[in-house]
Formats: C-alpha cells, structure tokens, sequence
C-alpha cells in the first residue's frame, strides 16, 4: 500500500463512496415514484457498519465498541435476509 494512502484513509474513501450509493438510491427510488428505504440499503448499512468495525480495529478501539459495531452489522444483515426471504 502506498504511503500516500493508508488503510485507514481507504476505509474513509469506502465508506464515503457507500454513502453516496445510498443518497443516490433514495433519489432513485423517490424518483421512481416508489415510497419507502431502497430495498439495497440495509445492504449498505451491514457493509458499512463493517468497514466501521474494521476502522475502529485500526485505531485500537475498546473491543467492546468493535464487538457492538459487528453486532450491528448482523443485525442488519439478519433483517436484510428476513425482508429478502419474506418477498421471496
């Protein structure tokens, strides 16, 4: 990895660029006439709340706030699979 661009200023990017998918797919939807979160969100929110773990493990966060963080992110993923399994 290039000194320029560390690890944790990837995650940033990352997480920067999931942050605008997510403003992009609101749009879309209410564009779309569509009510409602985008079905793709809670996708982005487990993803991104796994970059955030992944972030706070490289700052040396308390493994408390990591092991929260990762339980967030399965929550979220749980729910994403119950509203996909459920419209299936």
């Amino acid at each position: 990895m290039p000194e320029w661009l560390p690890i944790s200023r990837l995650v940033d990017l990352i997480l920067l660029a999931m942050a605008v998918e997510a403003i992009w797919l609101f749009r879309h939807q209410r564009r779309s006439g569509l009510e409602g979160a985008p079905p793709l969100l809670l996708h982005l929110i487990s993803g991104a709340l796994l970059l955030l773990a992944m972030k706070l493990v490289l700052t040396d966060a308390p493994a408390m706030m990591v092991a929260a963080t990762l339980g967030m992110a399965g929550l979220a993923h749980a729910a994403d699979l119950r509203f996909a399994l459920r419209s299936a």
